[in-house]
């Protein structure tokens, strides 16, 4: 038996067995959220992950297929936070104007206070593999979801279908996207304010266009 299996049993000592699992592979995934974030995806190896959560490896296969597919439970994890953080920003506003800023401003400051997300969101999850790359475009679908349910009440859809509208926000979601990834590659250099005020800027400008004659 591992020092790790010892630890299990000393851990889990009359747990149920489906919490004791349960509570395995939450540990299984902070550890990796911690390894991926930190030293990067590729130059991380299971024994490493089970290390650190304090789990035998024989255990990491029962939630777990491969590295890959703890890869996409962490990644799904981080992108739940980053859509959360928006919802929550959203709530504190009425106004259009005012939804995009407090959104935008409460994304952009869980990508500063934890910058494990931003590696694991915007950097690790990338070319890993082709069902990586799609549980990636159904993060971006979410948030083009955010953005329609934000401006559909003040969008003309009789000039600008739904279709297009949709088109447009993909389009508008990479670009906040490619700002975030600036951002962060300069060492969060740029004052978060004018970051958000950039993004916004780029918001209202899209506002603007399919928007009803209205001021953002």
């Amino acid at each position: 038996m591992t020092a790790s299996e010892l630890d299990d049993g000393r851990r889990y000592r009359g747990a149920a067995p489906g919490q004791r699992q349960q509570e395995r592979r939450a540990r299984l995934i902070e550890a990796a959220t911690d390894a991926f974030g930190i030293d990067g995806y590729r130059t991380t190896t299971v024994t490493t992950i089970c290390a650190a959560a304090g789990v035998g490896k024989r255990y990491f296969y029962e939630s777990f297929t491969d590295s890959e597919d703890l890869l996409l439970e962490v990644y799904r994890e981080t992108a739940a936070r980053m859509i959360e953080a928006i919802h929550t920003g959203l709530r504190g506003a009425e106004a259009v104007d005012a939804q995009v800023r407090v959104g935008l401003t409460a994304y952009f400051q869980l990508i500063l206070d934890d910058p494990r997300i931003p590696r694991i969101a915007f950097f690790e999850i990338l070319g890993v593999s082709p069902a990586v790359d799609r549980a990636y475009h159904d993060v971006l679908d979410a948030l083009v979801d955010i953005c329609l349910a934000l401006i559909t009440p003040h969008v003309d859809l009789r000039a600008h279908p739904a279709v297009s509208v949709r088109t447009v926000l993909f389009g508008l979601v990479g670009a906040i996207v490619i700002i975030a990834q600036k951002w962060v590659l300069d060492d969060y250099r740029q004052p978060m304010a004018d970051v958000v005020d950039s993004a916004c800027l780029v918001v209202n400008a899209v506002l603007a266009q399919i928007g009803p004659e209205e001021k953002y």
